[in-house]
């Protein structure tokens, strides 16, 4: 995540060295995220930071939020300060104005304030990539130009925003990986607020028809700005020929999946908005090939087209159980390529599926038929007749919880280790 978050800053010019930068910091995971990677970069950014807590008065527990932000400041040896604001004031004669935007207006203004009180340049905001593909789809919903497909900016006078290349589950493993406490907003989860339906209901529903709708979502913000329209892998970009680059374009805009060859036994593969290179049949990456996808984006039971079916089920327990809220959703259930990699629960690092299958002892002819089941930013979690992923681990404050099992081709003596999770 760091290194996203430094290409983020250097590309969009958000930091310089000797910049003083107010954080601020919510209590929430994305937030509290920001905070501490800009901590980890600070030497190597040039710069000086400070945190700041905002109390809108709209809730009993954002004092507890907020002395859990000064004491994580106080932990990084970084200056706090909180700051109180009068949302309903803001609201008061204004017809019109939701309690979210007048909190947004005030917040905002408070904090910039308290940036020219300290000296400080910039202010740091923790909007997220996930963040702005919901502005983006809100926009569309509710009627935009094409300025408004432009979606949350980088940059706007003193405020920044590093984290907008960075996924709500990277933040996730970031915060889990370096045992960095953090609080939900229920907020967040509510459906009378337009952002939560975005969230948990509009948003999964069009993943049934485009899995990387959130990628397609920036690319068409990227594109409003001026930018690349659809995500291209590094390797594609720099070894495209200009006529292929061009017909890859003219692919990615209709939409959809598609393929192309290309020199030296490559293919060129387009999908929902994502651009990438593979060797064709026969050569280093051939089982890298496109199989069955089927999108999981909900508890259910989920047929595998090769055979058997995936039963998601809510409410689990044990220690194979997941934390759904850990997990990039929508899931997707797809073939095994060459390269993947899952991390085992309790394991020190990942390791190559077929080097898991083998240990397993999962028939050679299985193996390329047994699905694989991945968060929407293609973590591995999940694989028939193998332990469970140590990604989505749930904590003993988990919300949510789900498990996953396969029923048919593993055999039955492999049914006990792993084809329940």
């Amino acid at each position: 995540m760091l290194s996203a978050v430094l290409a983020t800053i250097g590309a969009h010019d958000l930091l310089r060295a000797g910049d003083r930068v107010v954080v601020a910091v919510s209590g929430g995971p994305d937030s509290m995220a920001l905070l501490h990677a800009l901590w980890e970069l600070r030497d190597r950014l040039g710069v000086t930071i400070e945190v700041a807590a905002v109390d809108h008065g709209l809730r009993a527990d954002a004092r507890r939020e907020i002395d859990l932000v000064r004491e994580r400041a106080t932990a990084l040896g970084l200056p706090f300060s909180a700051v109180d604001v009068d949302v309903a004031g803001a609201r008061r004669g204004r017809r019109g104005v939701s309690v979210q935007d007048a909190a947004r207006e005030v917040r905002l203004r408070a904090l910039a304030s308290l940036a020219a009180q300290h000296g400080a340049n910039r202010v740091a905001l923790g909007h997220q990539a996930d963040d702005q593909a919901e502005t983006v789809l809100y926009r569309i919903v509710r009627g935009t130009g094409i300025a408004g497909l432009a979606g949350i900016p980088y940059r706007r006078e003193v405020f920044i925003r590093p984290l907008l290349d960075v996924t709500r589950a990277q933040i996730l493993r970031y915060l889990r990986r370096r045992s960095i406490p953090f609080v939900e907003d229920p907020s967040n989860a509510d459906p009378r607020f337009a952002r939560a339906r975005m969230r948990h209901e509009i948003l999964p529903a069009l993943a049934r028809e485009n899995p990387r709708i959130a990628e397609a979502l920036r690319a068409l913000a990227s594109a409003a700005r001026g930018g690349p329209a659809v995500n291209v892998e590094p390797a594609a970009a720099s070894s495209l020929s200009r006529r292929a680059a061009v017909t890859v374009a003219r692919l990615a805009a209709r939409g959809g999946t598609a393929s192309i060859d290309v020199a030296g036994g490559r293919r060129v593969e387009v999908s929902y908005g994502a651009v990438r290179l593979r060797d064709r049949e026969g050569g280093r990456d051939a089982g890298r090939a496109p199989g069955p996808v089927v999108v999981i984006d909900r508890p259910g039971r989920y047929p595998w087209p090769v055979g058997g079916v995936l039963e998601v089920r809510e409410d689990a327990s044990g220690g194979e159980a997941f934390d759904a809220d850990r997990l990039a959703w929508p899931l997707v259930m797809r073939a095994r390529r060459a390269g993947d990699r899952m991390r085992p629960r309790g394991g020190r690092g990942s390791r190559k599926l077929s080097d898991l299958m083998i240990d397993a002892k999962i028939p050679r002819p299985l193996r390329g038929a047994l699905p694989i089941v991945t968060t929407a930013d293609d973590v591995v979690v999940f694989v028939p007749g193998l332990r469970p992923a140590e990604a989505g681990r749930p904590s003993a404050a988990a919300h949510r919880r789900i498990s996953l099992r396969f029923e048919g081709l593993v055999p039955d003596e492999h049914r006990g280790a792993g084809s329940n999770l």
